[in-house]
Parts: C-alpha cells; structure tokens; sequence
C-alpha cells in the first residue's frame, strides 16, 4: 500500500536537476528531475505545493512521483 504525502517544494536546483520537499511530517526529502510527473521539473518553483510518495534511497529518504496542482490534493 503506498501512501501519498503532501509537502511544499523549499528548495529546487533547475542546472543539476533536483530539488527538497519539505513534508507535513517535518522531514525533508530529496527529489530528482526524473521523479516529478506533472507539471514539468522546470516549471516547479519553491514554495509550491506537491503531492509525492516516499522511498528509501541509499542516503536517505526521496520523494517520487511527484506532481504539484490543486487537482492532486484531497479535498
């Protein structure tokens, strides 16, 4: 069972292709430009909400599947 979170976008480096979202949990994680499905890596921009599932990654947690816009969150 994979279990969606919610987080904002703090920080995002568009040359090398990641970025870190900040979790309601507090916890920050790693994402990479090849983990973002919608909209495009360009087009996220700090302080945007995502939606993102979670994986163990060899430093740590990463958020995957990420996607940003109003109609992936709960209501």
């Amino acid at each position: 069972h994979v279990i969606d979170h919610i987080g904002h976008v703090t920080r995002i480096f568009y040359e090398e292709g990641y970025g870190f979202i900040l979790g309601q949990d507090s916890i920050e994680r790693y994402f990479h430009r090849d983990n973002v499905v919608d909209p495009s890596f360009d087009r996220l921009q700090e302080g945007d909400e995502v939606k993102f599932i979670e994986e163990m990654g060899t430093e740590g947690p990463q958020a995957k599947r990420v996607s940003a816009g109003k109609h992936h969150l709960p209501e």
